[in-house]
């Protein structure tokens, strides 16, 4: 890792890391980690291997029988101890992690430079122990002398301007990147994205620099460090070539925070933070992969009184949510009684009328184009259940129809009231169960961390997506969000392809993705069931719904002259192709490929054919953690006994990703 790939990830590590208490500290061979806890966040590893890297990792490795005694030492001053910063020396590959409390701390320091160190300084900043000594010229590693950074080196990066870019320069008769590396505190990729974003080769030579090189180079120089100051945005790993489904899966070129124009013609695998792509990036050896059955025995009440403390805890925090909001929705109703007024007289004077749900919902669309105000305030209204959404100053507020004003403000105030009741008998619980384990004498067995394969499945290029194939072989890929969706159409979508949307509001976008001949009749309604399964529909308990496809050319993402055009949407232009009536149901099923199983959903008529195991779902009252659980033990009792262990190494959040939002039910098959 850089110093600039350090910069950009400590975000990451601050928000796991800072207010986390140090369950323990292991060692293999040069790689440190630690294990951290944080209420309400979960468990975390963070990885340090001196000289290298410095991010979090899923990896679940091997502990030596015997800890060296570097690792003893540590765990005897960090164990149990929380973080209270982590900190970056200015811009250099150094990283400082202070744990403690306000009246004394230590500080671990990660040198990830040159062969690399890792040191423990006392609260008065001497070093305490590390993994190297060792005496220099600016500076001495030894046991009881003060610490000492060593001496910066080059120009600091975000220090330059235009004015003193040249003189950065001035005198060197080296190439622009290794004048760049030498005299800039950044690494020579960093030097060499530099060159591509100013479209200057970095094989020039300074001596051969004109003046408007020089100008391009400022200007590459400004948008890259614009970059840094954004942040990680797109974290990748940069492949060597196009993964296929023949060859062998292509290599890693490069770990990188965001897109560099420098790779632009290779392609990418991305991830969610940056310490995956990293953690992706160097791996695991299977040999370092945690033996199970080697570790102890965790004291069953021990785990069961921690279990009980985390659910407290996390009671805790969604009653305090819960208080919160339902005030806010008790002020928000009075501050605006008259219009709510009107509209739940308007509504209940309807139905008394006789009047239908539609046609109400109809009138109350009309009164929105009209401008009336209390009309404009309504979002949704669900027949079913007697309530209707209200957006009030941003915040979404449900009234219950068949109430007054008052007694809907009464309503939210006492659901306030009530949460914050139940905080106080939730902390009292709290005091009560950790009394009980301090009675038991026994220290808190750290938490179990995240379990993955020793070689983590490669996924494909269109896995970050929603994706199916259908029945006749296309590949249909689908948005999770605004953000996804607009890449999806920019990025993704080929002259060739088609376009598809439900035809309601909050649905992804569809791409059917077409190599040569055109879809038939059932891959498009397949992927018309797909928009509609994925959309607003499925929340809304919907059995059926409509949705259309329009050819690339009708996609715009620019707007209409003097109109907006919010981030992740589109214009369509022309003629749209309806499909009516699709069904709104999924079928939810599993891959087995040597060893994995990969969970897969789409439409029945597409998954059941492609594997014979798989279940259907369709809107119901179900929770999604249940109905994952459900699914799971089905699919459990449908592969062959000795593949049954596959499905269950699933983690559960990889199948709630190929389900809808919201609740549902397994269905029996036709």
């Amino acid at each position: 890792m850089s110093n600039i790939d350090i910069r950009l990830i400590l975000p990451e590590l601050r928000e796991v890391g800072e207010g986390s208490f140090i369950k323990n500290v292991y060692q293999y061979g040069d790689i440190f980690v630690l294990k951290l806890y944080k209420s309400g966040g979960g468990n975390y590893q963070l990885l340090i291997e001196p000289g290298r890297r410095i991010h979090l990792t899923e990896y679940s490795r091997k502990a030596p029988r015997q800890p060296p005694h570097l690792c003893m030492v540590l765990r005897k001053y960090l164990r149990e101890k929380r973080i209270i910063s982590i900190k970056q020396h200015d811009l250099d590959r150094i990283v400082i992690i202070e744990v403690g409390d306000d009246t004394e701390s230590y500080k671990l320091v990660a040198e990830l430079f040159g062969s690399g160190n890792i040191l423990l300084l006392d609260p008065k900043d001497t070093i305490f122990t590390a993994m190297h000594y060792k005496r220099m010229r600016d500076r001495n590693i030894v046991p009881k002398e003060l610490f000492e950074f060593p001496p910066l080196r080059g120009e600091d990066l975000f220090g330059i301007d235009s004015e003193s870019f040249g003189s950065v320069l001035a005198d060197s008769k080296a190439n622009i990147v290794r004048t760049l590396a030498s005299r800039l505190n950044i690494d020579s990729l960093s030097c060499e994205e530099i060159c591509a974003l100013s479209s200057v080769s970095p094989k020039v030579m300074i001596p051969d620099i004109d003046n408007q090189t020089l100008s391009d180079l400022k200007r590459g120089l400004t948008e890259f460090i614009t970059r840094l100051k954004a942040g990680v945005s797109i974290p990748n790993i940069v492949l060597e070539g196009e993964p296929s489904e023949e060859e062998e899966e292509p290599g890693y070129v490069a770990f990188l925070p965001f897109k560099f124009e420098l790779y632009r013609e290779l392609p990418t695998q991305t991830f969610d933070s940056f310490s995956q792509a990293i953690d992706q990036f160097f791996g695991v050896s299977e040999g370092e992969l945690e033996d199970e059955q080697a570790q102890e025995a965790l004291s069953e009440e021990q785990k069961r009184l921690q279990v009980i403390i985390d659910k407290q805890n996390e009671s805790i925090g969604g009653l305090v949510l819960k208080a919160e909001k339902m005030r806010l929705a008790g002020e928000l109703i009075y501050s605006y009684f008259t219009p709510i007024q009107e509209l739940l007289e308007t509504v209940t004077k309807a139905r008394a009328d006789g009047i239908a749900w539609d046609e109400i919902i109809q009138r109350i669309d009309e009164g929105k184009r009209r401008g009336i105000p209390s009309a404009t305030l309504v979002e949704r209204i669900m027949p079913s259940q007697g309530e209707m959404t209200v957006n009030l100053k941003g915040t979404a507020v449900s009234l219950d129809i068949r109430l007054t004003v008052q007694d809907n403000a009464s309503m939210a105030f006492d659901q306030a009231k009530k949460a914050e009741s139940r905080v106080s008998g939730a902390r009292m619980q709290i005091e009560k169960t950790k009394a009980k384990m301090e009675r038991l004498q026994v220290s808190i067995a750290e938490p179990e961390t995240k379990k993955v394969q020793a070689k983590p499945r490669k996924k494909r290029w269109y896995e970050k997506f929603r994706w199916f194939v259908s029945s006749e072989g296309y590949l249909i890929i689908g948005g999770r969000d605004a953000k996804s969706n607009e890449s999806l159409a920019k990025n993704q979508m080929s002259p060739n392809d088609v376009f598809l949307h439900a035809s309601i509001h909050g649905a992804p976008y569809i791409v059917i993705k077409v190599p040569d001949e055109p879809p038939g009749e059932k891959t498009l309604r397949e992927a018309a069931q797909f928009a509609v399964t994925f959309s607003r529909a499925w929340l809304d308990g919907l059995s059926s719904g409509d949705a259309f496809w329009v050819n690339p050319e009708q996609v715009s993402f620019t707007p209409p002259s003097g109109e907006y055009l919010p981030s992740g949407s589109v214009m369509l232009y022309g003629t749209k192709n309806y499909l009516r009536n699709v069904p709104v149901e999924l079928a939810v099923g599993v891959l087995l490929e040597e060893d994995y199983a990969i969970p897969i959903s789409g439409p029945p008529t597409a998954i059941e054919p492609q594997t014979n195991y798989s279940v259907r779902i369709e809107p119901g009252g179900t929770k999604k953690g249940q109905i994952v659980k459900e699914i799971l033990d089905h699919l459990k009792r449908l592969v062959p006994e000795e593949q049954a262990h596959l499905v269950s190494e699933i983690p559960q959040e990889d199948m709630m990703r190929v389900l809808p939002s919201g609740e549902g039910r397994i269905v029996d098959r036709p």
